[in-house]
């Protein structure tokens, strides 16, 4: 990956983070962090990878994310100094999920052997 294309993704996600934390929309009001962006090769399209505060509605944000999805890209096109404006797409980040998943196995096996020991 470029220096170039590093830059412009560190750029997205601060943006992006700032606009999100400005929106109004209850679905993803406090709720919403955002934790990565993607840029294509070309730069057209960016992945914003964000995480939803846990027990909240994940599908609730996602809709409020592409909601706001054009006026967050208005605002990415106004404070970025690219020839294009990457077209923005929202997905739930998946090294959270992941995690979790991983941390829910520990704790399983954590308590399977308490109970084989006793």
């Amino acid at each position: 990956m470029s220096e170039r294309t590093r830059k412009i993704e560190s750029q997205l996600r601060e943006i992006v983070s700032v606009q999100v934390a400005s929106l109004s929309d209850p679905r993803i009001n406090g709720l919403v962090t955002v934790t990565a962006a993607r840029v294509s090769p070309d730069l057209a399209q960016a992945t914003i990878f964000y995480s939803v505060l846990d027990g909240e509605d994940e599908t609730s944000a996602h809709e409020g994310l592409q909601s706001a999805a054009g006026r967050i890209q208005s605002a990415v096109g106004s404070q970025t100094h690219t020839k294009r404006t990457p077209r923005l797409r929202f997905e739930p980040d998946p090294v959270l999920e992941q995690a979790n998943k991983i941390d829910a196995a520990l704790k399983e096996v954590q308590q399977s052997d308490h109970t084989d020991h006793r």
